[in-house]
């Protein structure tokens, strides 16, 4: 990428080498990834960049030292995403205990990300005829996940009896065919058929992890991340979490291991008495 930003953007010739790369090259091309991309994403690409000029640099090939490449290849500040910051239980138990004071709609519907798992975009598109019985004290969840790819999300009874107690008390049936295609979580805006919005969801999120006194930053993908790290805590099999969450790679799954890992590695935390 960084050659072809060469050729393309600044006419260098194609058969342009490595070793007539300069530090202006670098500059150019950092000031080109922190205007395209997110911070996170420049900061990737600058590093995999570093990496290997430092790789051919100590083999000779090209003559831009180490040191220079950390000035002028730079990678920008990124700041804590969010949706890594993992609840605690109490916490958890602290935002659901505020949200239940506050709106049976938001309390159900922060049950349900952290029951279930799901993404915000997956929340929103919810249908009252999505959950579901399918047998005998099993209930599931319709999901359409990323690039449309529908999963079946099972759910515990508890979960089950806060969505039919909340379908009831706004007016609708769960075995009304007419309202089976209805969105699960309205907006109070629209006459009550006014399908949430995501940023609607986000809002709600941060709302409630302020009324539980929670700090660090919350997303609903921090409810998702929470659940993921729970269910490896717990000793979750991989196929199981990644089935759950509808992750497409393994590999997305494998965060919440090594995080249950991480988790284990400071049980004496837990621990407090005299010593």
């Amino acid at each position: 990428m960084f050659l072809k930003f060469l050729e393309t953007n600044l006419g260098t010739e194609s058969g342009r080498g490595l070793e007539e790369i300069t530090v202006e090259d670098l500059s150019l091309y950092r000031e080109h990834l922190l205007g395209t991309y997110a911070p996170a994403t420049a900061a990737k690409k600058l590093a995999a960049l570093r990496r290997f000029l430092t790789f051919t640099y100590m083999g000779g090939v090209t003559g831009v030292s180490p040191d220079a490449l950390r000035f002028f290849a730079k990678s920008p500040k990124v700041g804590q995403d969010p949706s890594y910051n993992v609840l605690t239980e109490e916490e958890l138990g602290r935002m659901l205990s505020a949200a239940r004071a506050g709106s049976y709609r938001d309390y159900v519907l922060l049950a349900v990300l952290a029951g279930a798992g799901l993404r915000e975009a997956e929340i929103v598109s919810l249908k009252i005829g999505d959950v579901r019985e399918v047998g005998e004290e099993q209930v599931i969840v319709r999901v359409i996940g990323k690039g449309s790819k529908i999963r079946a999300v099972p759910i515990s009874p508890d979960l089950w009896r806060l969505v039919q107690r909340y379908v009831l008390l706004t007016g609708r049936s769960l075995t009304s065919h007419a309202d089976a295609r209805k969105p699960l979580f309205v907006s109070r805006e629209g006459g009550g058929e006014k399908t949430l919005t995501t940023r609607a969801v986000r809002y709600i999120v941060k709302k409630y992890a302020n009324s539980a006194g929670i700090t660090k930053a919350i997303s609903p993908h921090s409810i998702r991340h929470t659940v993921g790290t729970n269910m490896a805590v717990n000793e979750a099999p991989l196929l199981v979490i990644q089935q759950f969450l509808g992750h497409a790679d393994p590999k997305t799954t494998l965060r919440y291991i090594r995080r249950a890992e991480e988790l284990a590695s400071k049980a004496y935390t837990y621990n407090t008495l005299p010593l």
